[in-house]
């Protein structure tokens, strides 16, 4: 339907909301887009439509093979789509996350930042490194990981998943932390301790928070207690987690989203490798998964998408 063309290196994390994207990059800045602006253009009017007397318009070439020629110019013009650039980062931007008027982006620079999305301009900055020291200098001040035992992961993204709501900010990093933070105050309020690996994803509710994490296990909190309420451990690490009011999805390095019914308490598969009589060989493994309104949508390593009804 149409490109949205700005950002100099790749992707690495988007949302979309009504008519509103964000999008996050390697080139170190986010950028806002809004898709009403677009211009749809009416699908008689591309190339080579068939005229009344049905010939074809155009320079009368044509190919033998329908695969062989070239794709249709795009259907929509979004020259007119793009709102902001956010460039206040230094390194990749890695996870973002906005509700209303206010967006949250975390970068491999160590930082997270609050962004006005009425002005477009950064309002405070958070430096993750600042905050894990001032919670461990009163155990040892020598150790700036101590509070998992471990050092974060270099392989990682420093800053792997975030969510805001109103004041309210949540953020997992590398060394296996999730920080809860006060936007108000730019302070960490608590602190939540479990992981053995990078935290990769999390979602929460008003009262359990849901992560995924690189040391192959999902962990589900109590926010009023800080205390760990469940958790779930798989054979490959978490790369991709959400939740709705009924079912918890994960991508855990295999060709199926592993999702378990919170109902019922029962685990079961779902894509294309849960499929056991289809023969067509070895499936590509599911790396991101998305739920809402009863679908499901899995992005596969070799670039397809799946899109189940569940």
């Amino acid at each position: 339907m149409g490109m949205l063309e700005g950002h100099l290196s790749s992707v690495r994390c988007l949302q979309v909301e009504d008519n509103l994207v964000a999008t996050g990059s390697m080139d170190a800045s986010i950028r806002l887009w809004d898709l009403s602006k677009a211009e749809y253009a009416p699908m008689d009017n591309r190339v080579n439509k068939e005229s009344e007397d049905g010939e074809e318009e155009g320079d009368g070439l044509a190919f033998e093979n329908s695969e062989d020629s070239p794709p249709p110019p795009p259907a929509t013009s979004m020259q007119d789509c793009p709102l902001f650039s956010l460039e206040a980062h230094v390194a990749e931007v890695t996870a973002l996350h906005f509700r209303g008027d206010t967006l949250v982006s975390g970068s491999a620079d160590k930082t997270l930042r609050q962004w006005d999305l009425e002005t477009g301009r950064c309002v405070q900055t958070l430096d993750v490194l600042w905050a894990a020291a001032q919670a461990t200098a009163t155990m040892n001040p020598n150790s700036q990981w101590k509070q998992t035992g471990r050092r974060p992961d270099p392989e990682a993204d420093f800053v792997g998943a975030l969510q805001c709501f109103d004041a309210a900010l949540a953020c997992g990093t590398a060394d296996g932390m999730v920080r809860l933070w006060d936007l108000r105050s730019g302070q960490v309020h608590r602190s939540l301790v479990g992981h053995t690996g990078p935290v990769t994803s999390l979602q929460f509710d008003d009262v359990h928070m849901v992560t995924g994490s690189l040391d192959k296990s999902i962990r589900i909190w109590d926010l009023r207690t800080g205390s760990i309420y469940d958790a779930f451990a798989y054979d490959s690490p978490i790369t991709s987690m959400m939740f709705d009011a009924r079912r918890i999805i994960a991508a855990a390095g295999e060709d199926v989203v592993k999702i378990y019914d919170k109902t019922d308490g029962r685990h079961w598969d779902c894509g294309p490798g849960a499929n056991t009589d289809d023969e067509s060989g070895a499936l590509a493994v599911i790396e991101r998964v998305r739920i809402k309104d009863g679908y499901m949508v899995e992005g596969r390593k070799d670039g397809m998408v799946g899109v189940w009804s569940c």
